[in-house]
């Protein structure tokens, strides 16, 4: 009977020792900063001044804002610039 309580006892250790290690592990690929997405060489890339993305100017969505053409990663971000009041 003893045998099969410190059997138990070293399986939740083990057990508790597993999940400390991978909480660590965790951890640590969280402190890493995530690679930089680099486009490929010629791509011609545009930036969404409201949501301050950067996406290839073939998927933007373009539109006239204040007399600039802006573009934007979706057509929710187009609605929000056309939205806004007008900049001095």
């Amino acid at each position: 009977m003893i045998l099969i309580v410190a059997f138990v006892r070293f399986l939740v250790a083990l057990f508790l020792v597993r999940i400390g290690l991978r909480f660590v592990a965790g951890l640590v690929e969280g402190l890493r900063e995530p690679p930089a997405a680099t486009p490929a060489p010629g791509v011609d890339m545009v930036r969404d001044r409201i949501c301050n993305t950067f996406l290839p100017r073939e998927r933007a969505v373009s539109a006239v804002v204040g007399g600039r053409q802006m573009h934007f990663c979706s057509p929710a971000c187009r609605d929000r610039a056309l939205a806004l009041p007008p900049g001095p």
